[in-house]
């Protein structure tokens, strides 16, 4: 990261001590005077208060403090309170040094993050405000490497080059490689093909014994079909022969098959067709003529599924009363892969007719429908998205009722996806609640009497099943919605029962979730971290929002995902009225903590790389920032990767004695690198690791640790796992058990 504070060689452990000495004197205090490791020295002429505010102490003026070369650019001018402190920069913690009866005004780094990773970590900047981070450079330095930032994962990736697309790396790059890198069909991976004259496999030798040539791969080599079933087909060594209107997306290594559809004399019949891969991208065209495009029937590319791709057809009306008709199948793959064809003979059936608002049709109540989400458009917007297109269902209350709609996929080939929608039905706004689950289920209390919708749609192409089931109305819990939600008391877990919540707050986090919504009075200025315990295979997300939760502006933070516990945090946070908002994709029961504090000002860690200058962190926590990046591999850690040198990754040590018995909170959300976070029991240096004490931050919300600890003497190892080192933050909060 080019903006890490580098401190040169390692200082002396005197000096380490006599800085580690003032950060935690001033830790109990206003805040750090150590320089910041995450923004580069602004230089001699750096001074608190140009651009971003009066100099000095408060709104109403001030001496300016010396700008000398040995200033100190977090000083403002005199106060006697906090409340004549203020720079007019948002991202500073803003307080009076009584010390020195000096306004200080100290940059926060983490009041700047974004929540994203590949843009780099944001600074705060004491004249400017907040500033862009430097993006994360991934660059090994290796020209054989494809590097890339991958925001779902917070993490870089570093692939051997392959040009082609082929899954074999270039043989520039790796001896007894790819001795193609331009051509997706010639790797050591593929068969050697007969015939072609050139060496296929990569093995020096042209069309050798033992090579392929290829099956079904042209209109007089079908594989017949000639009733229901599952078929094999294999696109190894197969040339591509045909034009469709959908294909696989790399071309270049397109290959496919035909099969021939023969269907008996008799009534029409809908054929259904599923092409299914483990790998490779597939597609899959039902024609009327071989070799004809302007004859296609249906055709589909792929879709993702829990087993690998699919493609999914279906042809409606075929066959003739008087003979048997043939029908074209063509396979596409991007690779030479096995090909399970799933064929289907249904009766005929035309094509859905409401596919719009203006011509949904009548769902009864309590009785399933089946809605083929196979080759339909998308006519309606909705906040859970799906790649297929939807189908639109009516139904009427003629008074207040409870209303739940269910859908499931018949063939398990995708997620289905409801949208119960108001009788305008078509806009965005009009959607009143939506899911997209394995079981979906939309819930609404008392719905009122009136004409509703409900768009049916999927992750894949499938047959959904939907059902709409009234019941007597029913009163909401008093935290289902942002209007009069009961409090939560700070820093105490409450358990939190959604079976019977729905979702109605709606400012994208994660749509779909049902959710509860509980009230926090903040009295002063505060660091509030939200923590949410939710049950496996479940999603969930936590807000911190103001209180008419009406759009997403109200919107203060936001966390949605996997795994437990999801936790969302906003520093700073003024004194006043919010809202905390639980949610639960699966309504789920859920386990709900709000840990509020007055806030306090960032601690740098600028050294604390041993024993002997470890940074004392005061019993009551706070919240700390620092780099690895220059410190020494000292300890081990019981969660590390197997097979790292002596002493891991860089790190970095913080000592906590407690007095008593606590619940000890340590968060390391957004940390720039995949952090390992190890609690050790003292007294001795550096003690031996608790029980369930050390936790990686594999995901973009970094480690996370919540323990109960007895009395004593704990330090705290800030590591990286697999020798990751770089920018780091640690909240730490430390609350009664």
């Amino acid at each position: 990261m080019t903006r890490a504070y580098t401190s040169g060689e390692r200082p002396l452990p005197a000096r380490g001590r006599g800085i580690s000495l003032l950060l935690a004197l001033f830790a109990l205090g206003c805040g750090s005077t150590a320089p910041n490791p995450f923004i580069v020295d602004a230089g001699p002429d750096a001074a608190a208060g140009e651009g971003g505010g009066d100099a000095g102490g408060g709104a109403g003026g001030g001496e300016p403090h010396d700008a000398g070369p040995d200033a100190d650019s977090t000083l403002g001018g005199p106060c006697n309170d906090d409340a004549q402190c203020d720079d007019g920069v948002s991202c500073t913690f803003d307080a009076c040094d009584t010390t020195l009866a000096r306004c200080r005004f100290v940059p926060d780094d983490a009041s700047c993050q974004n929540g994203a990773y590949c843009d780099g970590v944001e600074r705060c900047d004491g004249k400017l405000g907040c500033a862009a981070g430097a993006p994360v450079s991934c660059s090994d330095g290796k020209v054989c490497t494809i590097d890339a930032c991958v925001e779902s994962t917070g993490a870089c990736t570093h692939v051997l080059r392959d040009a082609d697309g082929d899954g074999s790396v270039d043989d520039h790059c790796l001896a007894n490689a790819d001795c193609d890198d331009a051509d997706p069909k010639v790797s050591p991976l593929v068969a050697e093909v007969c015939g072609n004259k050139r060496d296929d496999d990569c093995d020096g030798a042209i069309d050798e014994p033992g090579c392929s040539s290829p099956a079904h791969d042209s209109c007089l080599d079908p594989l017949e079909i000639t009733a229901p079933g599952a078929y094999q087909l294999d696109t190894t060594a197969a040339a591509h022969d045909f034009a469709a209107s959908c294909s696989v997306a790399n071309v270049a290594g397109a290959r496919d098959v035909v099969a021939a559809l023969i269907l008996p004399k008799g009534p029409p019949i809908d054929v259904e067709i599923t092409a299914r891969v483990a790998s490779a991208d597939v597609a899959v065209a039902l024609l009327g003529q071989c070799g004809d495009p302007s004859s296609e029937i249906a055709c589909s590319g792929s879709f993702y599924t829990a087993s690998g791709r699919i493609a999914k057809v279906r042809g409606r009306g075929l066959g003739a009363p008087d003979e048997s008709v043939a029908l074209p199948v063509y396979v596409t793959t991007d690779a030479g892969v096995p090909v399970t064809l799933d064929v289907a003979f249904l009766p005929a059936e035309p094509a859905p007719s409401n596919e719009t608002c203006g011509t949904a049709s009548p769902i009864a109540i309590g009785v399933p429908v089946l809605a083929p989400i196979i080759g339909v458009a998308t006519d309606v917007g909705s906040a859970c998205k799906t790649a297929t297109g939807d189908l639109v269902y009516s139904f009427d209350l003629a008074q207040p009722s409870d209303v739940h709609v269910y859908a499931s996929s018949m063939d398990g080939d995708a997620l289905p996806r409801i949208s119960l929608r108001d009788a305008d039905c078509a806009l965005p706004e009009d959607e009143i609640a939506c899911q997209l689950a394995p079981s979906a289920h939309v819930f609404r209390h008392a719905l009122p009497a009136g004409s509703y919708h409900v768009a049916v749609s999927a992750s894949a192409p499938t047959t959904v099943s939907t059902t709409v089931v009234l019941a007597p109305p029913t009163q909401a819990p008093a935290d289902e919605a942002c209007a009069g939600a009961p409090s939560i008391t700070p820093n105490e877990t409450i358990d939190v029962d959604l079976s019977t919540h729905q979702d109605d707050v709606s400012l994208g986090c994660l749509p779909g979730a049902v959710d509860a919504v509980y009230g926090l009075d903040l009295p002063v200025t505060s660091d509030v971290l939200l923590i949410e315990r939710i049950s496996q295979g479940d999603k969930g997300a936590l807000e911190l929002a103001l209180p008419a939760c009406a759009s997403p502006s109200d919107e203060l933070a936001c966390f949605a995902g996997a795994p437990s516990p999801i936790r969302a945090s906003k520093r700073k946070v003024p004194a006043g009225e919010y809202r905390v908002i639980a949610e639960s994709l699966l309504a789920q029961p859920v386990q709900l903590t709000a840990l509020v504090r007055p806030a306090v000002a960032p601690v740098i860690v600028p050294f604390s790389d041993a024993c002997a200058d470890a940074l004392p962190i005061p019993e009551t926590g706070g919240f700390f920032q620092g780099t690895t990046a220059n410190a020494v591999a000292d300890f081990n850690a019981g969660c590390d990767s197997g097979g790292v040198p002596q002493g891991g990754a860089r790190d970095q040590l913080l000592r906590l004695e407690l007095s008593a018995q606590r619940r000890v909170v340590l968060d390391m959300s957004g940390s720039a690198f995949t952090t390992l976070l190890d609690v050790r029991k003292g007294p001795g240096c550096p003690g031996e690791e608790v029980a369930q004490g050390c936790a990686v931050g594999y995901s973009s919300s970094r480690s996370f640790l919540d323990l109960t600890l007895g009395p004593g003497v704990y330090f705290i190892q800030i590591d990286g796992f697999n020798k990751e080192s770089g920018p780091w933050f640690l909240d730490v909060r430390v609350v009664d058990p």
